[in-house]
């Protein structure tokens, strides 16, 4: 009986190397222990004294407590770091609270000791040990006082945290099985702690950091200085999406040395209770084993939801998983800030276009474009974040790709078009307009302006940066133009030139979905249509204006005080928005004049002059048109009086009849067409009017 030995390595000179040779001690220990327990009480049956063995026994584990906390206090002087060592230095569990958790450790990680541990309970077809099993070994070592088995039954909150949680209520204390965490498990093995869930995973290596170095900075010292606090700790980074919030995290982890656990606050809120405390258990355990933090991100509008309490009660649960925890969302107000006291936050604000056209450099030279992609012209005209951008590039590059051809500006331009195609929603309608400078006929005045509508795009970074015309316009950079003229002189043509020439989407708005006869209503669509339009890169075109964009009038009545209301939030919606609205009217004077306040440039568009109408007369037949000898152009041109859309409506019309009689486009049958207009709008057209071709 003086012989007996618990099988593990006596050498109190070797450190251990890893964790894996600390559980086989464990285990060795355990599976005597196991032995033990079945001598003693064999004894007692029998009649037998079993002193003698627990003394024995009691001198050998002394013995081998001894040699491997010798062991522990080599590897950390050799500088080998153990999961085990920090476990258990982390939590302040009592003897009787890390005996139980070693036996469950031990027993999940070493299968051969599942037969004797079963016959150790008396031949109970369990596979995990229980409560009753802990006190009923570790008596073997020491007599626990009342305190201790109380926490052994009762579970302490640390404790119940490193165990499964599958105990059933029906259950007696002593029969509660003892059961460690998979996850926990693994980590005291030696492996990264790896939870259940696992929805975003930072790329390895981090993709460059192109903006907001300026807020990791800030945000590295104040998660430096937590460490000093007990109080938990919220960090919230707010912008739009695909702004790089996450990979600013990723950096911050990184630069703190602090692994980041990122939760979906959408997937967390679907969860049933059970797997969603869970899943709270095993963060707190990984965070605290890795000193590491949280991200939460997808979190909802907390403006619109703020009476929700189980949002309330949910996010106060969060708060508590760790010390630091960083929030991403979209809004400045979209963070509960009543939830926590400690609550700083950062704005990942719209980049500038200096910093825009860096990132398109960056990625233009990534994907070896760079000869092909105008930086300066996309970094200018679109508003899009880091993300946008990247993703762009990648998108074009798949086109490329599936064309045969090397990646190319066009290819980039369709890519942006398609990320921004449709979330205008029923608000606006989307043309396709294809004309370009040479197509539009109008006073060169009228184009020259459109030109410096064009350049304000172009280079709105060297004006408002580098020449620091942005320092004194702090709002309201955006483009607002008023087209206004009488109906035909194109105004709508002139809008998609511009279109055309910057490469972007042109909106027309639906203002019948936009007007509601509801209070309220209108102001919430004004607001929709803006808040989208803000993601995209588009120019929204609010054709016939007057009807939306009317003069404010007197307060005689709700009505009225309604319909001001309507307007002024127009007005503010449109100085707050940084693209391109163009406006465009027949009755300019009925214009609130507010809003020529606001609107850069107000172009007027005239009936053609003679010279214009002639080359409309000419510009405006397709070139495949065959011609009668001796058409007249000039004469029409010199003789009537038209818009460049009735010019078009006389040509179509005209076309049509020399189709259905048979003959080429000559004089009669534009003089017949021509009659038709001038009929439309209640005007009679006598033979004299037709001079020489009556």
């Amino acid at each position: 009986m003086n012989n007996i030995d618990c099988g593990i390595n006596k050498e109190k000179r070797i450190p251990y190397l890893n964790d894996s040779e600390v559980w086989l001690d464990f285990a060795s220990v355990m599976e005597f222990l196991l032995w033990a327990v079945l001598q003693k009480e064999e004894l007692e049956r029998n009649g037998e004294d079993s002193a003698e063995l627990l003394l024995n026994v009691k001198e050998e584990m002394e013995e081998a407590e001894a040699t491997i906390q010798r062991r522990f206090e080599l590897a950390a002087i050799s500088g080998f770091e153990l999961h085990t060592a920090r476990f258990f230095s982390l939590y302040h569990f009592t003897q009787i609270e890390k005996f139980a958790l070693v036996l469950a450790g031990v027993v999940g990680m070493k299968e051969t000791l599942i037969p004797i541990f079963a016959a150790a309970e008396t031949g109970k077809n369990v596979q995990t040990p229980t409560v009753e099993m802990a006190l009923r070994l570790y008596a073997i070592l020491s007599k626990s006082d009342l305190k201790e088995t109380a926490h052994l039954i009762n579970k302490t909150d640390a404790l119940a945290n490193c165990l499964e949680g599958n105990n059933s209520s029906n259950k007696t204390w002593h029969q509660e099985t003892l059961t460690l965490r998979k996850s926990l498990l693994s980590y005291l093995l030696g492996q990264p702690f790896v939870i259940t869930y696992r929805k975003y995973q930072v790329k390895e290596p981090l993709p460059k950091l192109l903006v907001y170095e300026e807020i990791l900075k800030k945000a590295i010292s104040i998660s430096e200085h937590q460490g000093l606090s007990a109080e938990p700790l919220v960090l919230y980074l707010y912008g739009r999406k695909k702004s790089g919030k996450k990979l600013l995290v990723s950096y911050l982890s990184q630069c703190l040395q602090q692994p980041a656990s990122f939760l979906c606050w959408q997937d967390i809120f679907a969860m049933s209770e059970e797997k969603r405390e869970n899943l709270f258990q095993e963060l707190k355990l990984k965070t605290k084993l890795e000193n590491g933090f949280l991200c939460l991100y997808d979190i909802p509008n907390w403006e619109e939801d703020q009476e929700n309490a189980s949002y309330n009660s949910l996010f106060s649960k969060i708060m508590d998983i760790c010390p630091l925890t960083v929030v991403l969302g979209e809004g400045k107000h979209d963070f509960p800030v009543w939830i926590t006291e400690k609550f700083v936050s950062f704005h990942l604000w719209d980049m500038s276009a200096t910093e825009k056209i860096a990132v398109w450099s960056y990625f233009s030279r990534l994907y070896h474009a760079e000869n092909q992609i105008d930086a300066a012209l996309n970094g200018n005209k679109y508003v899009m974040s880091v993300g946008e951008i990247e993703n762009t590039f990648a998108t074009a590059y798949f086109t490329s790709i599936s064309n045969g051809t090397s990646l190319e500006a066009k290819h980039v331009e369709e890519a942006v078009k398609q990320r921004g195609r449709g979330n205008l929603g029923n608000y606006a309608t989307l043309i396709n307009g294809r004309f370009v400078w040479d197509d539009l006929i109008v006073d060169p005045t009228v184009k020259r302006q459109m030109q410096y509508i064009c350049a304000q795009v172009k280079y709105r970074n060297i004006v408002g940066e580098e020449w620091g015309f942005f320092e004194k316009t702090p709002y309201g950079r955006g483009i607002s133009v008023l087209f206004y003229g009488p109906p035909g002189t194109g105004k709508t043509m002139a809008v998609q030139v511009i279109a055309a020439e910057l490469g972007l989407e042109l909106y027309r708005i639906d203002l019948s979905k936009m007007v509601s006869k509801y209070i309220g209503e209108t102001e919430k669509n004004i607001s929709a249509l803006f808040e989208r339009a803000k993601q995209m890169n588009v120019i929204l075109f609010f054709d016939e204006a007057d009807s939306l964009f009317a003069k404010r009038s007197e307060v005689k009545d709700s009505n009225d005080r309604n319909a001001n209301a309507e307007t002024a939030h127009l007005l503010q919606k449109m100085e707050e928005y940084e693209g391109m609205v163009i406006l465009a009217t027949n009755l300019v004077d009925q214009i609130d004049d507010a809003f020529r306040r606001r609107i850069k440039f107000m172009i007027p568009f005239r009936f053609p002059d003679v010279e214009t109408r002639k080359k409309l007369w000419h510009s405006l037949i397709p070139d495949k048109t065959p011609l009668e000898d001796g058409i007249d152009l000039d004469f029409f041109a010199e003789t009537f009086e038209l818009s460049g859309s009735q010019i078009k409506e006389i040509l179509w019309n005209a076309a049509y009849i020399a189709v259905a009689d048979q003959k080429p486009l000559g004089n009669e049958q534009l003089k017949e067409a021509t009659m038709w207009n001038y009929m439309k709008y209640g005007k009679q057209l006598t033979k004299e009017d037709f001079g020489y071709l009556a």
